[in-house]
């Protein structure tokens, strides 16, 4: 067989490059389609574990606040952690989130000194910046050092100070700091991944909007005493309902999508509905919204960096 038939014959075995392209190319939806499952598979997954660790995770139904230390400290130690997050554009609000659970769980925990916590308004807010402090080091990829949070504080607080409230309050939580790390937040990220066929072009919008509301609940101290994962339904609805690209009937279709995608988990629980009431109602009454003046009290450096202007906490023993 002569070198040119051994080559007619290759082609006829082998496709050319063109066919191979165009079989490459027919065969793509079906691998979008199956990147699409394994994807929705994986937040299903993941929501199933979320709820999981959730079940695990003691709640109070009861508020820990005091004639001394009440909700509007709580909120005003909020907000100065907001500043903090919006003057260094490394770190997340999410953070805020999981530092004021891991407070909440200290102050409601009984043990070590969080009694006297609660009784004076600066081992309160020593609390509070402690745990954000403790947030930051174990949720953020970058570093909040100990002498930053004393510049921060104006030298109110030392070091030893800070040191021996994170012992104290990881000593009181035993040290399971992991119960305080899901959010709102990373619970409407997963729900979205469900959604996402429906709605990527929308995704971003309903995103932010989810924020807003899931820093309303940060600064609310009853969405502590309630399940994250509800809390992130009642963001989620919210973020929907104030996104003007859809209308009421592409709302309706997604909440129903969404639904069936959550066989099982009830998206219409007593529990939500309260929490949905209960952030409408203060909607008006708190503003976590981001703080760009905040620029100009708070050192403008790198969180590992010490600027030369810093800033006390909003101090909560002017609160009445």
């Amino acid at each position: 067989m002569s070198h040119n038939e051994v080559q007619r014959m290759r082609s006829f075995f082998e496709p050319n490059e063109s066919t191979t392209t165009n079989r490459r190319n027919t065969a793509m939806p079906y691998k979008k389609i199956e990147d699409e499952e394994d994807d929705i598979h994986d937040a299903m997954d993941r929501i199933t574990a979320m709820l999981s660790h959730e079940d695990k995770m003691e709640r109070h139904q009861d508020c820990y606040f005091t004639s001394d230390v009440d909700e509007a400290c709580r909120t005003s130690m909020v907000e100065w952690c907001f500043v903090v997050c919006d003057s260094f554009a490394q770190l997340n609000r999410e953070t805020v989130a999981i530092a004021m659970s891991i407070l909440d769980r200290y102050l409601r925990s009984g043990r070590g000194a969080s009694g006297e916590a609660l009784l004076d308004k600066q081992r309160f807010q020593l609390a509070s910046i402690t745990s954000f402090y403790i947030a930051v080091k174990t949720g953020e990829t970058v570093a909040l050092g100990i002498d930053m949070l004393v510049k921060l504080c104006r030298g109110y607080y030392t070091e030893q100070d800070f040191v021996a409230m994170e012992l104290d309050i990881l000593s009181s939580l035993e040290w399971r700091i992991s119960l305080s790390t899901a959010t709102p937040m990373e619970y409407v990220r997963h729900f979205l991944e469900l959604l996402h066929s429906v709605c990527a072009d929308v995704s971003d919008v309903v995103l932010e909007n989810a924020r807003r509301h899931a820093d309303n609940a940060t600064a609310d101290v009853h969405c502590s005493t309630r399940k994250t994962s509800s809390v992130g339904v009642v963001c989620l609805a919210g973020a929907l309902n104030d996104t003007h690209e859809l209308s009421s009937l592409e709302r309706d279709v997604l909440w129903r999508h969404l639904s069936r995608k959550l066989a099982g988990f009830d998206v219409a629980t007593n529990e939500i509905r309260k929490i949905e009431l209960r952030l409408l109602a203060k909607k008006s009454g708190i503003s976590c919204e981001r703080n760009k003046q905040s620029w100009a009290s708070l050192p403008r450096s790198g969180v590992n960096m010490a600027g030369e202007q810093t800033s006390s906490p909003v101090s909560v023993f002017h609160v009445s």
